[in-house]
């Protein structure tokens, strides 16, 4: 905090825990913490954990952080339920689908019934941030101002990933729904955050009348992890690729094929419809903890970025490993110009197109001498560095 600045408290929305181990959730905590860096007072309001969750993670949350917990009824009661008992999981899964085919919001919606409930009122705070995902976090704080509960509150808003243009989202039906709806959780916000400079050029596209309050912040590392120098003259490197890797999202097969026929080593850990077999120097994981992705990190010689296959977002992985001195492989997929010339600028990245042809070729030359130099922390991302910019636009 600089000399004349004022502390300010703040309320932070997150309808998802940050106890869930998602990228956005990694995105939030690295937000929050850099908040907190710069001497404001943070509040996180969110819904209460269950330890029993798939993605659960106690390592990811901000310690020492006030945080309001809401505990939902509805279809989080009967989510929690279906944890429990194994037996009401196709039940569960059922309820799922027919949420999604009727419903454009995710199951915590039910947080947006709690904004006139917790007291809160104008004056009490000098700024609310909300943060997607889940979408719901902007419906709670949309609802304090519908319903004249707050009316002066600079609000900002920040998207992991768009509404209408979220490539993840399956149902496109509700297409005009949805449209509406964004549109209108625009209307009180005084900024608007996008993550990718590309989503930030689309959406200005899709609802001009609010594109003066729209802007760039790219997604902040936790922490710069500095580590022994490695060496990419080895014969066999070890290659860590962390992430969720869908096969609608992402396509992985390549890198596989690719580190089959170098003979380097690959440890992928992620959630998927793809069915990758171990072998002799492909090690294939579910997701993992926090923590254990940090052990992975420590032991990896190179980190892994790959790239979605279409739409404007950036993983946030990729962020997240600029916080570190390894080398890391940019695999471009989708718009692969307009994304190569998002981050060549930095020279830290070593990139390839997502082909076997193209990856075999960099992975047999990443000791080329013209990488050893892209080895830094991208201090651009930095928590503190990323609070400010936020900070500002209040």
């Amino acid at each position: 905090m600089k000399d004349g600045e004022l502390i300010m408290k703040i309320i932070y929305v997150v309808s998802r825990p940050l106890e869930i181990n998602t990228s956005a959730s990694i995105r939030n905590r690295a937000t929050i913490e850099g908040l907190v860096e710069l001497g404001h007072s943070v509040n996180i309001i969110t819904t209460k954990p269950d330890p029993k969750h798939i993605n659960y993670d106690s390592s990811i949350n901000s310690p020492n952080i006030e945080t309001t917990y809401l505990k939902l009824g509805g279809v989080q009661t009967v989510a929690k339920v279906g944890r429990r008992f194994r037996f009401l999981k196709p039940l569960k899964k059922l309820g799922y689908k027919l949420l999604v085919k009727a419903d454009i919001y995710d199951n915590l919606k039910g947080i947006a019934n709690y904004a006139d409930k917790l007291g809160i009122k104008d004056g009490d705070y000098d700024l609310i941030i909300s943060s997607s995902d889940p979408k719901s976090s902007h419906l709670f704080v949309n609802n304090m101002f519908e319903r004249k509960i707050i009316s002066k509150t600079p609000w900002i808003q920040i998207w992991g990933d768009p509404f209408l243009s979220d490539i993840t989202r399956k149902n496109k039906s509700l297409n005009k729904k949805i449209k509406k709806e964004e549109d209108r959780l625009l209307n009180y916000a005084k900024k608007v955050i996008y993550v990718s400079q590309l989503t930030l050029e689309e959406q200005k596209n899709i609802y001009p009348a609010h594109a003066e309050k729209m802007e760039y912040v790219p997604v902040p590392y936790i922490k710069e992890e500095i580590y022994p120098k490695v060496d990419l003259d080895k014969e066999t490197l070890t290659f860590l690729y962390c992430g969720d890797y869908h096969s609608n999202v992402r396509n992985i097969k390549p890198l596989y094929d690719a580190v089959e026929k170098t003979g380097h080593k690959l440890i992928i850990c992620g959630n998927s419809d793809v069915k990758l077999e171990n072998t002799e120097n492909i090690s294939v994981y579910p997701r993992v903890s926090y923590e254990k992705i940090k052990e992975f990190e420590k032991e990896s010689d190179v980190l892994v970025h790959l790239s979605n296959l279409i739409g404007t977002q950036i993983p946030g992985k990729i962020y997240h490993y600029s916080g570190t001195n390894k080398p890391i492989l940019f695999i471009l997929d989708g718009d692969r110009e307009k994304i190569r010339n998002m981050f060549a600028k930095y020279n830290r990245y070593i990139f390839s197109e997502n082909s076997v042809s193209h990856l075999e070729k960099v992975l047999l030359n990443i000791s080329d001498e013209k990488y050893k130099d892209t080895l830094f922390c991208v201090k651009d991302f930095s928590p503190r560095g990323i609070a400010e910019k936020i900070i500002k636009m209040k």
